[in-house]
């Protein structure tokens, strides 16, 4: 095997190269300083307020109480690096305010901290138990990455019975990207799930699995608690297969979604960023899902049982 010679520069050609590298980072470095020089022009008014105000407003033991009700804490003359989240939080309050719209708002860290291990609990609370021979049971207390482990976990112990009653009463949802993972266990792929409607574009999510849970017959539980993405797992599988029957009472009807954004120092801001819409269009907010047989009794899981035979 040849070894390959590397071609011996002339002082010109590396002239030229150099030349040409110069004018590249150049041009990188004046589009750099121009796009700088106009994020500052466009959000002038903003941080002069923001200097003007963290630094020169006299009245401090106002702004210690103002960040104290909107952080949470004491920043401890912080004024400057705490700025951003206290709009933050004040911007997302004047939202609800207007709208009653309650998803929106701002995590403190100690609040993010708190939710995500609630979140952890919760799905701690799942369960999954065999009822006879014929039918196995699975609750499911919400939809997270401790939940999509927990199906995982209990896969073959699903595959066990031919039907299945699920359990989304008190579920108020949760990670909508879980919920189609869980879902698609239950469905053919490539069947549709849920379509969301953003402001610039729609977003269909499709089932991703091969259907690895398939039952005779599916009996999903509901309640006035079972909310948004609960409520969009039942949609995806009664507007889908033709086996599955709702027992209970109206769903919650949270047709929106929302979207957490970290934030620096464990800041967080949760927003309202899409409509979604069940595979058969319709978007239930406000309206929720009803039951196919409305039943309330103490005695559910016995009931459904019942209706399997």
């Amino acid at each position: 095997m040849k070894k390959r010679v590397r071609k011996q520069l002339t002082v010109e050609e590396l002239a030229k190269r150099y030349k040409k590298r110069y004018h590249v980072v150049l041009c990188i470095l004046v589009v750099f300083v121009v796009l700088t020089g106009l994020y500052l022009y466009l959000n002038y008014d903003y941080l002069a307020f923001k200097h003007f105000i963290t630094s020169s407003y006299i009245y401090t033991e106002t702004l210690d109480k103002i960040y104290e009700k909107h952080l949470g804490a004491d920043v401890k003359g912080g004024y400057f690096s705490n700025f951003d989240n206290v709009i933050i939080s004040i911007a997302t309050k004047e939202i609800r305010s207007e709208n009653g719209d309650r998803y929106t708002y701002m995590y403190t860290p100690q609040q993010l901290t708190a939710s995500l291990e609630y979140d952890r609990q919760e799905a701690a609370g799942s369960e999954v138990k065999s009822l006879n021979d014929s039918t196995i049971y699975l609750k499911l207390t919400n939809y997270t990455k401790h939940t999509l482990k927990f199906m995982e976990e209990n896969l073959e112990a699903l595959q066990s019975r031919p039907s299945i009653i699920i359990d989304l009463q008190g579920n108020r949802g949760g990670d909508i990207k879980v919920m189609v993972n869980i879902s698609s266990m239950f469905l053919p792929k490539n069947m549709v799930i849920a379509t969301d409607h953003m402001r610039w574009f729609d977003y269909v999510y499709r089932s991703n699995r091969n259907q690895p849970l398939k039952y005779d017959k599916i009996i999903i539980l509901q309640d006035n608690n079972t909310a948004s993405a609960s409520e969009n797992m039942i949609a995806a599988l009664k507007d889908n297969l033709d086996n599955v029957e709702l027992i209970g009472s109206r769903t919650f009807g949270k047709g929106i979604g929302q979207f957490t954004l970290p934030l620096r120092r464990g800041y967080a801001v949760k927003a309202t960023i899409l409509k979604w819409f069940t595979p058969d269009g319709i978007n239930i907010h406000g309206a929720g899902i009803d039951p196919d047989i409305e039943y309330t009794g103490d005695d559910i899981i016995q009931y459904a049982l019942n209706r399997i035979g």
